[in-house]
């Protein structure tokens, strides 16, 4: 009977220390759990352009969210850890950031129209914080992307500095129809009336203005057929904005984004630049590693239309109003009282940032400029910014192979320039001119 009861004791004793230990043993991984971030998931990933920042608690995902879901396969503590160190801290400074690791981006949404401003750090580039004029940023750009001193001393007073009558004459007729013809000098679209587009309509369509200002050109037959072909070009713009216009105030329906970007190919198209948009847009990818592949869908690609290559000058990103991340899901009057309460004329907001930086990273294979970066542009309706992304001699390589090994880049944006005021536009002639002349010479083709 007593040896009875010293084993029911004994066992009672076991019992016990197993369940302490036990809750011990969760009680540890519990801290473990949050020390090490491991109930951060990623975002539901779609090429629709919705944001979602938030994080939330592991939870099971359905077959198409996990394909839409690009993630490291490596899902060992140790790697989340890692990847929370650099995806998530608020430091920037890619000094502090291990430049010899392997890049992590466990976290990083798929498609680059997700992107927000914590990817940017990841792939150690880094925001000029200031917005220069728009040629400016241009220049800029040509002079990193033609690296070869011999070269640059060619192309560039060639290029950009001396001018031959013929190309003084297409600048003059371009300030002369887009300040004191084409008249329009308005803020947004709700101060446009469409009696002003019609009347502007018709003297575009009159022949008087172009006798009159060719007679008075020391390039007669030239200066009236760059003003005949920009008088064309510019009609289609108006009826564009004689849409927007009949669509929102008469119609009271919403200003769209595709009306936006449509408004802007045709401001492009009156420069003679070859610009291709909507379904002729190809899915652009990048991978990053073994494990990482991006997808970016650009709104319009500026590029050369006759070579082997796209080409790809420029990579166009539009939005229809102003984003900044605390607005969304606006009606048309509250954007268009959004519009006019901005004040800051250079405002991008550092989510679109990354998402354009996105885009012109996954179309970096098909840049004139090969490796050195590319130019890109962003419109908020209708005022439009160059930017000029500027990449380290072996920085897409690194990047592609999944170390960047003290490679960065930077990415600077211009002022922004509304395309309604008159100014706006005249600021946007000597950089789009340019463009096309960009184009043309480094590809020895020209095109009209």
């Amino acid at each position: 009977m007593s040896d009875a009861s010293d084993l029911e004791r004994k066992e009672r004793a076991t019992t016990s220390e197993g369940c302490s230990h036990e809750t011990s043993c969760k009680s540890l991984k519990k801290k473990r759990s949050r020390s090490e971030g491991t109930d951060i998931t990623s975002d539901t990933d779609s090429p629709d352009g919705s944001q979602d920042t938030s994080f939330a608690s592991p939870k099971k995902k359905s077959d198409a969210e996990s394909e839409a879901d690009t993630t490291s396969d490596t899902d060992s503590p140790d790697s989340v850890k890692r990847c929370k160190r650099v995806h998530f801290e608020t430091e920037t400074s890619l000094s502090r950031m291990d430049s010899e690791s392997p890049v992590f981006l466990k976290n990083i949404p798929k498609y680059t129209s997700k992107w927000s401003k914590e990817v940017l750090p990841c792939l150690r580039i880094q925001v000029v914080q200031q917005f220069p004029d728009m040629h400016d940023v241009f220049l800029e750009g040509c002079l990193h992307f033609i690296d070869d001193p011999q070269k640059r001393a060619e192309i560039m007073p060639d290029l950009f500095v001396s001018k031959n009558e013929d190309e003084q004459t297409v600048i003059e007729c371009f300030k002369h129809v887009l300040q004191h013809i084409f008249t329009l000098h308005c803020d947004d679209l709700s101060n446009v009336e469409l009696d002003d587009l019609r009347e502007m309509e018709s003297v575009l369509t009159s022949p008087h203005w172009i006798d009159n200002f060719a007679e008075r050109s020391p390039n007669k037959q030239y200066c009236r057929k760059v003003l005949e072909d920009l008088a064309r070009k510019l009609k289609l713009f108006v009826w564009q904005l004689m849409h927007m216009v009949r669509k929102s105030q008469n119609q009271g329906k919403e200003i769209t984004k595709g009306m936006y970007q449509e408004l802007f190919v045709l401001f492009a198209k009156t420069f003679n630049l070859h610009i291709l948009s909507g379904s002729n847009v190809e899915k652009y990818t990048i991978g990053i590693g073994d494990d990482n592949r991006f997808v970016a869908v650009p709104d319009a690609v500026i590029c050369h239309p006759n070579t082997d290559e796209d080409n790809i000058c420029a990579v166009v990103e539009v939005k229809k109003y102003w984003l900044d991340e605390g607005y969304s899901n606006q009606n048309v009057h509250s954007l268009r009282k959004c519009e006019r309460r901005i004040s800051n004329p250079h405002h991008i907001g550092s989510d679109l940032q990354s998402q354009h930086v996105g885009q012109i990273l996954c179309a970096q294979p098909h840049s004139l400029f090969g490796e050195k970066g590319n130019f890109g542009i962003v419109v908020q309706g209708t005022k439009v910014m160059i930017s000029s992304f500027k990449a380290d001699s072996f920085y897409y390589q690194n990047l592609k192979n999944g170390f960047l090994m003290e490679k960065g880049a930077t990415i600077t944006f211009s002022k922004e320039h509304n395309i309604l005021r008159k100014e706006g536009r005249t600021d946007c002639i000597q950089t789009f001119l340019h463009f096309k002349k960009l184009m043309e010479f480094l590809s020895k083709k020209s095109f009209s």
